[in-house]
């Protein structure tokens, strides 16, 4: 983020998940059954257990994602819909992201 340890802001902002209804995505109704796996989600996001690859894929693309995330301040101020995080983590590292 180019700032020093005594430089980091009280607050750090991060993208909000979102169905596709634009509500957010509560993983604790998921869980509880009380609300249904919106369109677009993936089972992995709610237990990274269930991703379809391996232990590097998943951290490879984990950190691709952080890596987009943190080329630009505006990501970690809007939301991003279950599917498009999906599509985002189906990359292979080092793709472009459009």
């Amino acid at each position: 983020m180019g700032l020093t340890r005594g430089q980091l802001p009280a607050r750090l902002f991060c993208p909000m998940i979102v169905a596709e209804t634009g509500a957010k995505l509560s993983k604790s109704l998921i869980r509880s059954g009380e609300a249904a796996l919106p369109a677009g989600a993936e089972p992995w996001m709610l237990d990274t257990r269930k991703w379809p690859g391996t232990v590097r894929e998943f951290a490879d693309r984990l950190l691709n994602l952080a890596e987009l995330l943190l080329s630009q301040p505006r990501h970690f101020f809007r939301s991003y819909s279950a599917a498009e995080l999906s599509r985002l983590m189906s990359l292979p590292a080092g793709s472009p992201a459009t």
